[in-house]
């Protein structure tokens, strides 16, 4: 945060003043939430400008349509696809509303409260005490504050399913033909479709006068230039002359995954940023006021959200997949549709109010094909980021049936995988410590990062040397606290505490419940040896337990599968097991954020992280220079090595994720 100038304090700040932010001022005159409250209203833009249309379906006694009949300009009682007949929606009809008109009904709203609007950008939101909101010119501190900023979708995952509806229309006055002013062209796909669903959409204000807009739902912008030219052919050959009065232009975001509220409980997404866009269909002014009426419905704004019908945003998701992976079928889809069901019975889905008995008799009947294809992406892009910890828990429940449990030695298998693993993602993933800022914020590999980095070691060694379990516990102490560190920064949890509180349970259980193995690792490091004790499996299941507990609490589906993956570690040997976690799991984790962070390759990385798994590997010959040891031996110093390289890497990481922060 800059540094702070002034303070002005306020109840309530709004941080944009969109379309949620004027259905919500106008749920709070309506319920009295903004009587006796200081608000404050900061945007870059007065909202003196018709730039938007509002379009919305319901029924003339609807809440929705009462409170905002004063500002709709236009209904339509029919629907139309295509060139074909028209169909009757009612008892629905289809309402139009100006933006200009929902901002001028938010300014006389302003005017009867204490509500203030300064035309400034907000850069940023922050928690303290209090909210703070930091704009171009001031920072200002609030109780709550409802943002309504456009969210930023650059940062959603490139192999998620996301669209965008881009659209560019004319508002037009016909010369010689007439459009029929009761009838809403919902969809008309007579137009190219150039590797993208794309389709006019034509609200007629009148016999002359219509809204007349190309839409395109894809991953490519829709160009102005090529939307023009579609246009006007298209115009031209249905309606002929014609004079253009405005133009209209958008992108309505079309993803089923949203940036997440991370700040705090009274920092209360809405609009775009809420998730109130309709995946499958860029509709929102329905959720927005359903919104409105969550967040006015209680004294503190506690009941803030509107309720996922996961049944609904299962199909979004499925229509999602098969837009950005088969665009073509876009058109196919809609125009079965239309013609199965009526457009009152697809109004109704698109609501959310069918059966399930009625969507699958829907879906019997669109193209199957392309549905069931489309279920098994998403099978896999939801099991996605469960697939190795899942094959990790396969592995440790499939394995008992075949090995010895006490055995040291691994089998070839087990040895190269882990050999396999260490070299693509074990070794390298420490490899990029000059990349973290840490010692240096040049992130380049210099004399005295080297140097810094070796001194670092040192102390480590020595304690071993010295005292062996001293060495031993540190050594324990700060991996619980990296392993956890990682995983609590993967999983967005916030608490260092619980990070070490897992990280301690997931080492305890793995060594108490190896104590032949651990024995020979100690008697080999001249470390007294551990017996096992009355209660040790009460002490170990109870580590288990707890780990359910806070893993569920959290709601992290891959961190139940890792305790599961634990519970069953105990069935293979110590190494393996150790090493699968640090490996597939650790490794692999800190490997993605750094990549993140970095926004580079894989090849990058691997090309930066050279000098350093050189290094690794030839510090680990020199450490192993004498070869006539036991295996237990073996096992023991690998162990020392380990803790002295992953003690900077340790510290290294830990000012990484802090600047990251």
């Amino acid at each position: 945060m800059s540094q702070i100038i002034k303070r002005t304090d306020y109840d309530i700040i709004f941080a944009g003043w969109g379309a949620s932010a004027c259905i919500l001022l106008n749920e709070m005159a309506k319920t009295k939430k903004l009587e006796g409250k200081r608000i404050l209203i900061l945007d870059p833009d007065e909202k003196q400008e018709n730039d938007k249309t509002f379009c919305f379906w319901a029924e003339p006694s609807d809440e929705i349509f009462q409170d905002y009949k004063s500002i709709v300009s236009n209904s339509w009682n029919k629907i139309q696809i295509n060139n074909n007949t028209a169909q009757t929606i009612s008892p629905l009809k289809y309402y139009h509303l100006n933006s200009i008109d929902l901002y001028n009904l938010a300014r006389k709203i302003i005017n009867n409260y204490d509500i203030e609007y300064l035309k400034e950008s907000v850069l940023g939101i922050y928690k303290e005490d209090k909210l703070f909101i930091e704009s171009d010119n001031k920072i200002y501190t609030s109780s709550w504050v409802f943002d309504g900023r456009p969210p930023d979708f650059s940062k959603l995952d490139k192999k998620d399913y996301y669209i965008s509806q881009s659209f560019f229309g004319y508002k037009i006055s016909l010369e010689n033909s007439t459009f029929d002013s009761d009838v809403y062209h919902m969809m008309d796909f007579r137009v190219s479709q150039h590797t993208a669903t794309q389709f006019i959409y034509i609200l007629p204000y009148s016999k002359t006068k219509a809204l007349v807009e190309l839409t395109r739902f894809g991953k490519q912008i829709l160009n102005q230039n090529e939307a023009e030219k579609e246009l006007e052919k298209f115009i031209q050959k249905n309606y002929g002359k014609h004079e253009i009065l405005e133009t209209e232009k958008g992108i309505i975001p079309m993803s089923s995954i949203l940036p997440k509220n991370e700040i705090a409980k009274n920092c209360i997404n809405i609009g775009t940023r809420a998730g109130n866009v309709k995946p499958s269909t860029g509709y929102a002014f329905k959720n927005m006021f359903k919104q409105a009426k969550a967040i006015c419905s209680s004294k503190d704004f506690s009941v803030n959200k509107v309720a996922v019908n996961k049944r609904f945003l299962f199909y979004d998701q499925l229509l999602l997949i098969i837009l950005t992976v088969w665009p073509s079928k876009g058109r196919p889809i809609f125009e079965r549709l239309f013609k199965i069901k009526s457009s009152h019975f697809v109004l109704n889905f698109l609501d959310e109010k069918t059966s399930i008995i009625e969507d699958l008799g829907m879906f019997t009947k669109l193209q199957v094909g392309v549905f069931v294809k489309a279920l098994f992406l998403w099978i896999y892009w939801r099991l996605k980021p469960f697939l190795i910890p899942l094959l990790m828990v396969f592995y440790v429940i499939y394995n008992p049936l075949s090995e010895s449990v006490s055995s040291m030695s691994m089998s070839s298998f087990q040895l190269s995988l882990l050999i396999f693993g260490l070299l693509v993602v074990g070794i390298p993933h420490g490899a990029l410590d000059h990349l973290t800022g840490f010692i240096s914020n040049k992130k380049k590999i210099s004399l005295k990062f080297i140097m810094i980095y070796l001194a670092l070691m040192v102390p480590i060694f020595l304690l071993w040397y010295w005292f062996p379990m001293l060495g031993l516990i540190f050594f324990l102490i700060y991996s619980s606290w990296h392993f956890g560190q990682t995983d609590m920064e993967n999983w967005q949890i916030k608490s260092k505490y619980i990070g070490f509180v897992w990280g301690i349970i997931l080492l305890g259980f793995l060594l108490l419940t190896h104590l032949d193995e651990l024995n020979v690792v100690l008697k080999a490091l001249e470390i007294q040896t551990l017996s096992s004790f009355k209660g040790i499996d009460v002490l170990c299941y109870s580590l288990i337990i707890f780990g359910y507990i806070i893993s569920i609490y959290y709601k992290k589906t891959e961190w139940i599968l890792l305790v599961t993956f634990l519970l069953f570690s105990k069935y293979i040997n110590l190494i393996f097991a150790f090493g699968l976690y640090f490996i597939f799991h650790h490794s692999r984790l800190g490997w993605k954020h750094l990549k993140k962070s970095l926004a580079i390759s894989h090849l990058k990385m691997y090309l930066l992280a050279l000098p350093f798994n050189i290094g690794a590997i030839v510090l680990f010959f020199l450490f192993f220079n004498n070869f006539d040891l036991t295996l237990g031996e073996n096992i023991a110093y690998f162990f020392i090595f380990l803790s002295c390289v992953s003690f900077p890497h340790v510290i290294s990481m830990d000012v990484f994720y802090k600047n990251k922060s």
